[in-house]
């Protein structure tokens, strides 16, 4: 694998620590309020899309189109491949069914047909161990790196020894910018490498299909913008998840 050299610094200072923000099911509303704000400030990221959903619905949220996803790609943001709609592959795979793996190649080979792009990051859907050593192996065949999502913070180390184990954390309504300030502080102190997982950025929150309760996993684009302004205020490198790889 080709290194990426690291000349970036800050105040004269060599970076310290990494961090990933990733958008998992690329919301229309997350892609208008949350993307908008990071094109302005020249950050990229990484999104997971369900490729069978775009331009559709999930859990009643409109999700972004082929158009959107192209403009990610101009302006420099990595699309990862999180299967073709969005299902528990643990539940269908147990089932002894074929669908899981169809899920998981399938949304690679429908992405780059549409998209004119090589798609090397997969991401497993849902807030848990959603995954087995079969369907590993099978992502692992075409994909270059794999994530798990958690609802605790997992620090990563760089350089990664397996690229098809990593883990991001959810973010979710429930944490407060001191909880969060917290692990951006633990990054930049240790120098680890975290990936921190996103959903739905908005002005306003919503409601699941099959939960009818506030979104779990939303935060408010004024809150999104503040937390991203303290990031910046550390000496941390932000990158894509493709790009963590090379270093």
């Amino acid at each position: 694998m080709t290194r990426l050299v690291i000349s970036i610094t800050l105040n004269g200072m060599r970076k310290s620590g990494y961090l990933t923000i990733a958008f998992d099911d690329a919301y229309l509303d997350t892609y208008k309020h949350a993307i908008h704000y990071l094109n302005k400030l020249n950050i990229k990221s990484t999104i997971a899309v369900a490729a069978g959903l775009i331009g559709k619905k999930l859990e009643k949220r409109p999700i972004i189109g082929f158009r959107e996803c192209r403009m990610l790609l101009r302006s420099g943001h990595e699309i990862a491949s999180h299967t073709l709609t969005h299902p528990n592959l643990l539940r269908i795979d147990k089932a002894g069914e074929d669908r899981a793996k169809f899920e998981i190649i399938d949304s690679k080979r429908v992405l780059e047909k549409k998209l004119s792009c090589k798609i090397s990051s997969f991401v497993f859907p849902y807030i848990a161990q959603n995954e087995s050593p079969a369907l590993r192996k099978t992502a692992g065949a075409v994909y270059k790196s794999m994530r798990l999502t958690s609802d605790r913070p997992v620090f990563n180390r760089i350089p990664v020894k397996n690229p098809r184990k990593i883990t991001g954390f959810a973010i979710m309504r429930k944490h407060s910018a001191a909880y969060l300030k917290k692990h951006i502080d633990y990054v930049e102190k240790e120098n680890r490498w975290l990936i921190e997982v996103f959903h739905l950025v908005s002005d306003k929150n919503t409601k699941s299909a099959h939960r009818p309760k506030p979104y779990r996993f939303f935060m408010h684009i004024d809150d999104f913008k503040k937390h991203v302004d303290y990031i910046l205020s550390k000496n941390i490198m932000i990158l894509t998840q493709r790009d963590a790889l090379k270093l």
